[in-house]
């Protein structure tokens, strides 16, 4: 919306400093806008771009998903070195938790199962401690 502001401005016949002070963009911007249009017309103007990096990993994406949807792991340690094994890419803690966050994956915390529970005595627990509430 800024960038017709300023090519509508111009259009009106404000001077580049005028215009500057009037969208509060710097002097040199309101000239690349103007530029723009001149050299590629109003679609260059609308064309926005932005400088998105996309990680090495993106190109293995399936085959991390197919190999973590097999076997979840347990760490981003873990699934640091697993990524390196299957990929060859090697990638810090850090950045491996947050392509995993990407994939849509999250920590889950596991949780202990009693070695010797008492099935029926967790069924009497449960009717008795359900039927008070």
């Amino acid at each position: 919306m800024r960038r017709f502001e300023i090519h509508w401005l111009h259009a009106c016949g404000k001077f580049a400093r005028e215009i500057a002070t009037i969208v509060q963009q710097n002097a040199r911007t309101v000239r690349d806008v103007i530029t723009m249009f001149r050299q590629g017309g109003i679609e260059l103007v609308t064309t926005i771009d932005s400088n998105h990096p996309k990680s090495d990993l993106e190109e293995h994406r399936v085959s991390i998903v197919e190999e973590f949807a097999k076997r979840p792991p347990a760490s981003a340690k873990e699934a640091s070195a697993r990524i390196e094994k299957l990929t060859g890419i090697k990638r810090s803690e850090q950045r491996v938790r947050v392509f995993m966050r990407n994939l849509g994956m999250k920590f889950r915390k596991v949780g202990a199962i009693p070695a010797k529970a008492d099935l029926d005595k967790q069924e009497d627990f449960k009717k008795t401690f359900w039927s008070r509430k």
